[in-house]
């Protein structure tokens, strides 16, 4: 037989499959009468439906996407249930808060997850120049993660430094100074001013004296990777922490099945979403907010593809008998002056240095904040841009329509739009500039704010005033998913 009838054989078998399996996963609202062997989900679905699963996916984007930095550690304190279920709820909450802001403020966690790449790749191009002489490892994650405040130096112990991968008895610091529990603070005249006593274990005074009096740091001292560049450098550090990849993906506690489900969600609204647009269904609000927070999630999970997740242990790369030395301190006291960048993101301040590095922080005067606010920008303009796609959509009134078309374009035209006035009134209004930008910013930031709102609260309220082709369902209801 020639080839052509076995090639029309096969192509009428795939057709016929294909409208079997059309057939069979087709909504319909019909009840069998009969044992059948397998009933296709109905034609049409409820308000519930659409709430639960666009809040679940929203969830999961906003709750998956969180790469936090190193907790506060423990050191032994509230022993017992009480306190593991203290510091247990203590770190929900913090995730719990995170999650609130990503969804209020998703191009602000963008800004943060470029920010955090950038500061990264730099650190890498800095320190891998010493992982060769040192003969270690380091990669974006060992960054990363030395970002993140995961190595520290601790101070005040009393057993000798032991032996360990990062940095050996041998090579350890040898500590000449003075017991910290019997040193005096001494003012800028040279006068004694008090006697210090600090229990063991706990934040030991610095010997540094600024403007006549002596601050504290914290035990133990959590480092950036920028402090570690200049203790590596100056051979303070005598060498880089020896940690493969692996044994810091160990620490992190990336969940993998957490992440599929979201994953999996999201490639489910964004199909369905695909499928009644074909079919000329109408869509919800609430969906299309979906693939906007959809989108976000997926430039957040790039961006922090190399950076571990919800770690909370720490690694020890020098110790010290008594207090950190005046020089070292010295050395490395420029770049602890972290700057929060959220006004609600971590609300305890930085009181002492080293403590551990906030979830907001960023180097002052850095030129990765460049980049940090230009990311912000363009993720305001995608999470925007994706809102004005319910530009003909059907809304309680007609004055919500044109509030949401305002509230869609302002917030997305927001990030460029400022920085092009800005720029003209720079380069043509050479008077009172200073005035127009102390009105213009704090004006343009209340709008933005306002317009954002008011699109939050119109993906629910719209909910309650749907057509009717928007309760018909697509086959995409077979699909495994979460409703």
């Amino acid at each position: 037989m020639a080839p052509s009838y076995f090639r029309n054989k096969v192509l009428l078998f795939c057709f016929v499959a294909a409208a079997q399996a059309y057939t069979i996963f087709e909504t319909s609202c019909s009840t069998p009468t009969t044992q059948v062997n397998f009933v296709s989900s109905p034609d049409s679905r409820g308000t519930l439906d659409i709430l639960w699963s666009s809040l679940f996916t929203i969830v999961a984007c906003t709750w998956t996407v969180q790469h936090l930095n190193i907790p506060e550690q423990r050191n032994g304190r509230d022993p017992g249930w009480a306190g593991d279920l203290k510091w247990k709820l203590k770190m929900f909450l913090t995730s719990a808060k995170w999650m609130l802001i990503t969804m209020i403020a998703p191009e602000a966690v963008i800004g943060m997850a470029c920010y955090d790449f950038y500061s990264a790749k730099k650190s890498l191009r800095e320190l891998r120049k010493f992982a060769p002489e040192d003969n270690v490892p380091w990669t974006l994650s060992h960054s990363y993660y030395a970002n993140m405040g995961g190595f520290v130096i601790q101070s005040g112990v009393q057993e000798a430094p032991p032996a360990t991968p990062y940095i050996t008895a041998e090579t350890a610091p040898a500590d000449n100074h003075p017991d910290i529990t019997d040193m005096a603070i001494v003012d800028s005249n040279g006068s004694q001013e008090q006697k210090v006593v600090e229990p063991k274990g706990k934040s030991l005074p610095a010997a540094i004296l600024e403007n006549g009096k002596s601050y504290f740091y914290h035990n133990p001292y959590h480092l950036t990777a920028t402090q570690i560049y200049k203790l590596r450098d100056k051979r303070v550090l005598p060498k880089l922490p020896h940690i493969n990849e692996e044994e810091l993906k160990d620490k992190s506690k990336s969940d993998s099945f957490v992440k599929t489900i979201a994953v999996l969600q999201i490639i489910w609204v964004t199909l369905q979403i695909i499928l009644r647009t074909a079919r000329k269904l109408a869509i919800s609000q609430l969906e299309l907010a979906v693939i906007a927070f959809a989108a976000c999630a997926v430039v957040i999970y790039l961006l922090y593809w190399s950076k571990p997740k919800s770690t909370s242990a720490t690694i020890t790369i020098l110790r010290y008998q008594d207090q950190i030395p005046k020089d070292v301190l010295e050395l490395i006291k420029d770049s602890t002056n972290r700057v929060g960048l959220f006004f609600l993101a971590d609300i305890t301040k930085r009181s002492r240095r080293g403590s551990r590095i906030r979830n907001d922080a960023t180097e002052s005067d850095s030129e990765e904040r460049v980049f940090l606010y230009r990311a912000i920008i363009l993720g305001a303009t995608l999470f925007g841009g994706i809102h004005i796609g319910a530009w003909n959509f059907d809304f309680p009134s007609g004055i919500e329509l044109i509030f949401w078309r305002c509230a869609s374009l302002y917030s997305t035209a927001y990030g460029p739009g400022l920085l092009f006035v800005i720029a003209v009134i720079e380069n043509f209004l050479y008077i009172f500039t200073d005035q127009i930008m102390t009105i213009l910013l704090p004006l343009s930031m209340f709008l933005y704010i306002i317009a954002r709102l008011y699109l939050l609260v119109e993906i629910f309220r719209t909910l309650c005033f749907l057509p009717p082709d928007v309760y018909i369902a697509t086959w995409a209801t077979n699909i495994p998913h979460v409703s």
